[in-house]
């Protein structure tokens, strides 16, 4: 048969006592400690920018009582460094010297606390010039359509550029930014999606907006065939061609396949090559299309022609 452990209760009310005064006696002794704070750097002049990401926490040797360290570790409210007591070293170059600063941090220490040394010589710091421009944003994207399906007409971006402000050394180095990659698959509807736009990495750049949308427009495509006059260009008077008409192919949407007409199209041969290239035909080519179509090929590609002297 088991015995039953009794422990009296006042046993357990001595015990539960004397471990609280004891973390009482030593909460109240004094301690050297490293503490670990965040930096918040604070007026910065209007037309300055930071360059890069400045240090953002600093390693303080302090000293306090037990119970002063503790809550210290719990909560500590950021550093704040003041921007306007910087000293400038060259250039864009700054820095604050750990000497310097002693008493501005001791000053923003909890009561009971004080700093013995800053774990850093100095906090050094990039400081340009600020300017803004405006540059456009460009898509990536990685899209798949269905069969018989494509783009019915450019792809559009809303907006299409954005304000961007930053170091002015370094902005003048940026002529666009890039749309995060998207992956579209199967495509055969229009679509209007969000994209993030990214920023340099290691830059302080503010921008206008942080996503832009990318609408596609997309039809169901054919193709289609019809015949346009042909052009020559720098021919004597006395020519004639063979034949007078070619056939272009072509690629069209279904919503535009009625739109089209000869009206659209140009085809020019030019009769300088003639001698240039040392051929004895014609080349038709394409001078102008309509947007609505993709030129798949001319049928003839060459054009016979006779001098009548």
């Amino acid at each position: 048969m088991k015995k039953t452990l009794n422990i009296p209760k006042t046993f357990i009310g001595f015990l539960i006592a004397s471990l609280f005064f004891w973390v009482l006696i030593n909460l109240s002794k004094t301690y050297t400690s490293e503490v670990n704070y965040d930096i918040e750097y604070i007026n910065l002049p209007k037309h300055k920018t930071l360059i890069n990401t400045p240090l953002k926490n600093i390693n303080l040797l302090v000293k306090a009582s037990g119970f002063n360290l503790l809550t210290t570790n719990i909560s500590n409210k950021p550093i704040k460094l003041d921007l306007e007591k910087i000293t400038k070293k060259k250039g864009t170059n700054y820095y604050f010297l750990s000497k310097n600063i002693q008493p501005q941090i001791q000053n923003q220490l909890k009561s009971g606390v004080e700093l013995i040394q800053i774990l850093k010589d100095s906090i050094s710091l990039k400081i340009g010039t600020l300017s803004s421009k405006k540059v456009p944003l460009k898509p990536n994207l990685n899209i798949n359509f269905k069969l018989g399906f494509d783009l019915a007409k450019s792809i559009s971006i809303k907006p299409d550029s954005i304000l961007i402000s930053g170091d002015e050394s370094e902005l003048k180095n940026i002529a666009f930014l890039d749309l995060e990659k998207l992956d579209l698959k199967n495509v055969f509807e229009n679509i209007e999606v969000e994209s993030n736009i990214i920023t340099p990495k290691n830059s302080n750049f503010k921008i206008s907006s942080k996503q832009a949308n990318i609408i596609i427009t997309v039809d169901k495509f054919t193709e289609g065939e019809i015949e346009v006059p042909v052009i020559v260009k720098n021919a004597p008077d006395e020519i004639n061609i063979f034949p007078k008409k070619v056939k272009l192919i072509y690629k069209v949407g279904l919503s535009n396949f009625n739109k089209i007409n000869p009206d659209l199209f140009k085809i020019e041969c030019d009769y300088n090559e003639v001698n240039t290239k040392g051929i004895s035909y014609l080349t038709p080519k394409a001078q102008s299309l309509s947007d609505l179509v993709t030129l798949i090929r001319i049928v003839p590609d060459k054009i016979d022609f006779l001098i009548h002297e």
